[in-house]
């Protein structure tokens, strides 16, 4: 019987001819940062460029085929059109096969002298927290200044019309969902996409259609079709995961700025209020620093374009993920994420551009480490009974 470390997906000496042709490179020259049946991240420094036109310094990821890698790369490049100084280069993007399974790699330069945002992030005074976070929503604004229907033409992420009269429409998805022609079947994608019985509708109505949670208590939201149509014309380049964990910061003259924004794994077209709203959904989760949130969220609001359209996808964001949460039963994640956001004493605001708001008369915020962390997830599965 195979082997569970067998099945796991490592780089060896067929994927790295492949990669590097003509260079006798070894598995033991690679450095595995993440791996899993699917997918690996590992890095390789040498003491010369493999190639020409390659640094030193590499980092490579590796997928079975079907994960899209060359779409990511289309996305990447079109980010670093307008981020040349902070999004790393596409070097090299293929495929190849290994135990007779075809597998895709991605080349980009591995940053040296760098750290992540989230390592130093509590060590840094008011000031450069703010200088970094103004940064990061300057590069946003960058992002949204891309002409998509030119960076875009003849691809299939652009449905132009054969009248004149009518505009070209911008895809809505991402590589993990897929891209549809309109905000309404992106939708539709999502609730069909949910592995169990979904815990949220999406319903025809006479006008549009309706978002509608499974439990009363959570409710549901109405958008017209003017306003699918007015939020699909407000798509933008958006990352989608502007987490700490993804910013590579260096220290100059004794505070950090920012060197490159990571892994564009979930990069997307959407309106502005998908990736504002979105942030409301992982805080707890792939986020756990109410700091960062609420930095973010206060710099960035300004680019929620006017039209009450955007507000209620935030809100229908936050109905999807509430009904999904009150239902979540016993799964782990959930559980911990229900128990941060406890242990924040935050709750959500009425005004739902406001996100996770700090509980009146709440305790002064403290750090969470990573012992923090794992007391929380071990509380979680001794009480769902797992350990």
């Amino acid at each position: 019987m195979e082997s569970v470390e067998e099945q796991v997906l490592v780089p060896d000496e067929k994927i790295l001819s492949a990669i590097f042709p003509g260079i006798d490179l070894k598995p033991s020259c690679c450095k595995v940062i993440t791996n899993t049946f699917d997918s690996c991240t590992f890095s390789i420094q040498l003491e010369a460029a493999p190639l020409p036109n390659y640094p030193k310094d590499l980092i490579v990821r590796l997928e079975k085929s079907g994960k899209s890698l060359a779409a990511l790369a289309t996305f990447q490049r079109l980010a670093k059109s307008q981020l040349n100084d902070l999004v790393p280069s596409v070097l090299h993007v293929g495929t190849t096969t290994t135990l007779a399974e075809q597998v895709e790699y991605f080349v980009t330069p591995y940053i040296t002298d760098t750290t992540t945002l989230e390592d130093v992030w509590d060590t840094l005074d008011e000031t450069n927290q703010r200088e970094l976070v103004k940064t990061v929503i300057l590069a946003v604004e960058k992002l949204q200044k891309l002409d998509l229907t030119e960076s875009l033409k003849e691809t299939t992420y652009i449905s132009v019309n054969d009248s004149p009269s009518q505009a070209t429409k911008i895809a809505i998805g991402d590589l993990q969902h897929g891209f549809s022609p309109n905000i309404k079947q992106f939708l539709n994608g999502l609730l069909k996409s949910d592995e169990e019985t979904p815990d949220w509708k999406l319903l025809e109505t006479d006008n549009g259609v309706e978002i509608q949670s499974n439990y009363e208590d959570i409710g549901q939201i109405e958008f017209s079709h003017a306003e699918l149509n007015e939020l699909q014309q407000h798509a933008v380049l958006c990352h989608n995961d502007l987490e700490p964990r993804n910013f590579l910061v260096r220290e100059v003259s004794g505070s950090y700025e920012l060197t490159a924004i990571i892994d564009w794994e979930m990069v997307g077209l959407f309106p502005f209020a998908y990736e504002y709203g979105y942030k409301d959904t992982v805080l707890g989760s792939s986020n756990l620093s109410y700091s960062w949130y609420k930095l973010f969220k206060s710099q960035s609001s300004h680019l929620l374009p006017e039209g009450e359209c955007h507000t209620k996808l935030v809100k229908a964001l936050q109905i999807i993920d509430n009904s999904e949460r009150k239902s979540s039963g016993k799964n782990v994640g959930r559980l911990v994420q229900h128990k941060w956001l406890e242990r924040e004493q935050v709750e959500e605001s009425s005004d739902p551009s406001r996100g996770w708001v700090r509980k009146d008369g709440a305790n002064p915020p403290k750090g969470f480490s990573k012992d923090d962390q794992s007391k929380l997830e071990y509380e979680a599965l001794e009480e769902l009974g797992y350990v």
